[in-house]
């Protein structure tokens, strides 16, 4: 952490110090729980992101050990990863082990978060999961935190297979937890892993329960905007209309929260992806090379496309599906299917080539 980062958290936090905004929510010395806390604030500010900023101030602040634990998980599911270094530490620097246990676990998942928009590197997921199998998993609470880093960490590298298992222990877990506002962002995370999981799986009508679930239940504008994304590109095949709905609800939001990472998704690869599949690319570029490669792909210009895509040193599923509607090579179709189903387990994606080996009636 550099020096001016370090100042201005400090004054951070001696802002909120100099505050008292715990006076309000004490009750014979003691701070109520956050769960309380958060729901007496959300009933009095109308504007929601009013309240999520005022309880994320508390969370900064609190001092019971209970407190600072769920605070974690508060600021963690709406987002505010900066603020969360900052608390994990604070936990790390109590004498509570369960405190302490509680900072590496949210450690390694803030690590997880903010490698999000990187390029995958299978060795991150493994090395996430090994520093997890250091801590010793004690309570329901953290046996949740440890089967969803567990869950999300094999998504990262495309592995379903474990999810039936895990989801089902957390289904019952989620209901033997006390505190309400834990249980509620864990059910909603829950809700999430399965709209993930049967989006893969092709499953369109469940995985749009869930998802729709989850924007109906959130009150996390950054996970609206990642729901609001997968159900835009889960529209791609049936709808072009809804599919862009969702698409510019995102932008909109991302615009609103100053989020750059979601605006450079959206704005470079979902909204161009999605365009380009329906041949509606007037005005709109990307700055992605295989999204380029497909613009051209969608306007005919297949020229361009191949020679984009034979620069690259190795070709995605993706990318061999562009190369070969563009050259009409049923090899490398072929190859892009089984990619997709092979190494990704990716059943949604992998209509993309096999919709285009139908149009050259050499799909088996």
């Amino acid at each position: 952490m550099n020096r001016k980062h370090r100042q201005s958290n400090y004054c951070y936090q001696e802002q909120v110090h100099n505050s008292n905004e715990w006076e309000p929510f004490m009750f014979d010395g003691m701070e109520l729980p956050l769960h309380q806390v958060f729901q007496l604030i959300s009933v009095t500010e109308k504007d929601i992101d009013v309240a999520i900023k005022r309880t994320r101030d508390l969370c900064m602040y609190a001092r019971s050990d209970e407190n600072k634990k769920i605070g974690l998980e508060f600021l963690y599911s709406h987002g505010l990863l900066d603020e969360l270094d900052e608390l994990i530490a604070t936990n790390l620097q109590t004498n509570n082990p369960d405190n302490m246990k509680w900072a590496k676990i949210y450690q390694i998942m803030n690590d997880r978060k903010r490698s999000d928009n990187s390029p995958l590197d299978i060795a991150q997921p493994m090395d996430y999961l090994n520093r997890l199998n250091d801590i010793d998993i004690s309570g329901v609470e953290l046996q949740c935190l440890n089967d969803f880093l567990r869950i999300f960490c094999e998504f990262d590298i495309n592995q379903y297979r474990n999810f039936g298992t895990y989801s089902e222990r957390l289904r019952e877990m989620i209901q033997q937890i006390d505190d309400p506002l834990i249980r509620d962002l864990f059910s909603s995370r829950l809700d999430e892993a399965f709209a993930i999981f049967h989006w893969k799986r092709n499953e369109m009508i469940l995985a749009r329960k869930f998802g729709y679930r989850i924007l109906n239940a959130t009150k996390s504008q950054k996970k609206k905007i990642d729901i609001h994304n997968m159900m835009a590109l889960g529209y791609l095949y049936d709808n072009y209309q809804q599919a862009m709905y969702h698409a510019n609800e995102a932008l909109e939001i991302a615009k609103e929260i100053n989020s750059v990472s979601a605006l450079q998704g959206l704005n470079n690869f979902t909204i161009p992806f999605i365009c380009a599949y329906h041949r509606k690319t007037e005005g709109i570029s990307s700055n992605i090379q295989s999204e380029i490669a497909h613009i051209a792909l969608a306007k005919g210009d297949y020229k361009t496309c191949i020679e984009i895509l034979r620069n690259a040193e190795t070709l995605t599923p993706f990318q061999q599906y562009y190369l070969g509607k563009a050259l009409q090579d049923e090899q490398l179709l072929q190859e892009s299917y089984h990619r997709f189903i092979n190494e990704r387990s990716d059943y949604f994606y992998a209509k993309l080539p096999v919709y285009e080996l139908r149009k050259l009636n050499a799909f088996q």
